[in-house]
C-alpha cells in the first residue's frame, strides 16, 4: 500500500532515472516505516525514564555513555555493511530494535537492568541502521538530481514525523506507553521487507581498506557532521525535556499527547519547505541554503531559554523544523558528493556516523556540565546558548556546498 502510495506520487517526477524507479521507492518506503517506529517512541524515552524517577543528570550521562559506544561499534556496522550489504544491515537492525524496545517495556520491574539493555541495543540498532540506509542512499540516488531526492526523502521523513509523534501520543495517554512500544517493534520487523525485492546496490563481500582514503576532500564535511549530532541532543532531548518539565508542567500523563501534537504540526509546516529546498540545491545555490539555514537555528537556539508558552514552543517548533530542512538537504547533498567521488563510500559514512555521535556524545556532556553548575531549569537554558555557537561550526562546510 505505502509502496504504491509513493510509486503514484514521485515515479511522474524521476523520469530522469537510468535506473529502475522501484529501487528508491523501496527505499522511500522502507524509511517511512523506520522513521515513523522510532519516532513514535523515542519523543517520549527520556520523559517516560524521568517519570520513572531517574534525575535529569542520569539520563544524559546514560545517553552520553551510549553515543561514546556508537563511535568504535561504527567500524563494526561498517564492516557488517561492505560484507553483507546495507540491505541486510537495515534488516538487523530492525531485529536488534524489538529486544530493545521489549526491554525498555519492562523498565518498571526490572530498572536500571532493563534500561541498560534498551540502551545498549537500541544504539547498536540507530549505529547499524543510519550507516546501512546513507550508503544504500548514496549508491541508489540519482546523482545530478540528488538535491530533488533527498528533499523527497525528507517529506518522506516528514511524513512519518508528522503521525508518530500524533500517534505514539495519543498511545501513550490514551492506553499506555507500554503499548505503543509494541506497535513500533511490529513496524521494525515490517520495515525492511520492501528492500529485499531487488539485489543489493552495491558490492558485497568486500573489506575495508583505509590506505589512500582522501582527508583533504572530506575532512570538513566530517568534522562538521559534529554539529549534527549536538543539535540531536539539544533540539531533541534537552528540548522535550525543557517543554515537558518547564512549560507544560501540570499536564500529568496528557504531555505525552502534547508532545506528540506540537512536534507534528512543526513538522507539518516544514515539508512544503523540504520540496522547495531541494530544488534549490539542485540550482547550485546550496551554499547560500545551508548558511541562512544554520545562522536562523542559531537565532532559534537562542531563543529557547525564553519560551514559556504553547504558542511560543510552536513557533520554535515550526521555525526549527524548517531551519534544518534548509542546511541538512545541501550538507546532505555534499555528504553524497564527497561519497560517490572519494572511492571510499562506507569508509566515509562510518567516519560521518562516528563525527555524528561524539558530537551527541560531546552535546551530553555539555548539558552534564550545565545541569550540575546551574540546576536542571537553568542548566537546560545555557545548553540551548551553547548549541547556537556550536552551531556555527557546521559554516566550514558551506562552500562545499554547491
Amino acid at each position: 500500500m505505502f509502496q504504491a502510495l509513493i510509486h503514484r506520487i514521485f515515479r511522474r517526477r524521476h523520469y530522469w532515472r537510468v535506473v529502475s524507479f522501484d529501487e528508491i521507492a523501496e527505499l522511500y518506503t522502507s524509511r517511512l516505516l523506520t522513521i515513523f517506529a522510532i519516532n513514535i517512541v523515542n519523543l517520549f524515552a527520556a520523559i517516560y525514564l524521568y517519570k520513572l524517577g531517574y534525575s535529569l543528570m542520569f539520563i544524559t550521562l546514560f545517553y552520553g555513555i551510549l553515543y561514546l559506544m556508537k563511535v568504535p561499534f561504527s567500524y563494526v556496522a561498517a564492516r557488517y555493511v561492505a560484507y553483507f550489504g546495507p540491505k541486510h544491515g537495515i534488516f538487523l537492525a530492525g531485529l536488534i530494535r524489538v529486544p530493545s524496545l521489549i526491554a525498555f517495556m519492562f523498565v518498571p520491574e526490572y530498572g536500571l537492568v532493563a534500561v541498560l539493555i534498551f540502551g545498549a541495543l537500541q544504539q547498536v540498532s540507530s549505529t547499524m541502521y543510519d550507516l546501512a540506509y546513507l550508503v544504500n542512499f548514496s549508491k541508489v540516488k540519482n546523482s545530478l538530481h540528488a538535491g530533488k531526492e533527498i528533499g523527497n526523502m525528507q517529506i518522506i521523513e516528514k511524513i512519518a514525523r508528522i503521525t508518530s509523534p500524533l500517534a505514539g501520543g495519543l498511545l501513550a495517554s490514551v492506553y499506555s506507553p507500554e503499548v505503543t512500544i509494541v506497535v513500533a517493534c511490529i513496524l521494525f520487523l515490517v520495515a525492511a521487507w520492501p528492500l529485499f525485492k531487488s539485489v543489493e546496490p552495491t558490492m558485497t563481500r568486500i573489506k575495508l581498506h583505509f590506505e589512500g582514503f582522501p582527508w583533504r576532500l572530506s575532512w570538513t564535511s566530517i568534522a562538521a557532521e559534529s554539529v549534527v549530532g549536538f543539535d540531536f541532543v539539544a533540539s531533541g532531548m534537552a528540548w522535550t525535556l525543557f517543554i515537558s518539565l518547564f512549560v507544560f508542567a501540570g499536564l500529568g500523563d496528557n504531555i505525552y499527547a502534547a508532545l506528540g501534537a506540537l512536534a507534528s504540526l512543526g513538522v507539518f509546516v516544514s515539508v512544503l519547505a523540504a520540496w522547495t529546498f531541494g530544488q534549490i540545491v539542485d540550482k547550485h545555490k546550496g551554499g547560500v541554503l545551508l548558511s541562512a539555514g544554520t545562522i536562523v537555528n542559531v537565532v532559534i537556539h537562542a531563543f529557547r531559554p525564553f519560551t514559556t508558552s504553547a504558542a511560543g514552543v510552536t513557533g520554535v517548533n515550526i521555525a526549527n523544523e524548517t531551519a534544518t530542512s534548509a542546511y541538512a538537504i545541501p550538507f546532505t547533498r555534499v555528504i553524497f558528493d564527497v561519497a560517490d567521488s572519494s572511492g571510499f563510500r562506507i569508509v566515509y559514512m562510518m567516519l560521518i556516523e562516528m563525527s555524528l555521535n561524539l558530537g551527541a556524545a560531546l552535546g551530553c556532556l555539555v548539558l552534564v556540565l550545565c545541569l550540575h553548575f546551574f540546576g536542571d531549569e537553568e542548566g537546560l537554558k545555557a545548553m540551548f546558548i551553547v548549541a547556537a555557537m556550536y552551531e556555527l561550526l557546521l559554516l566550514i562546510s558551506r562552500r562545499a556546498a554547491k
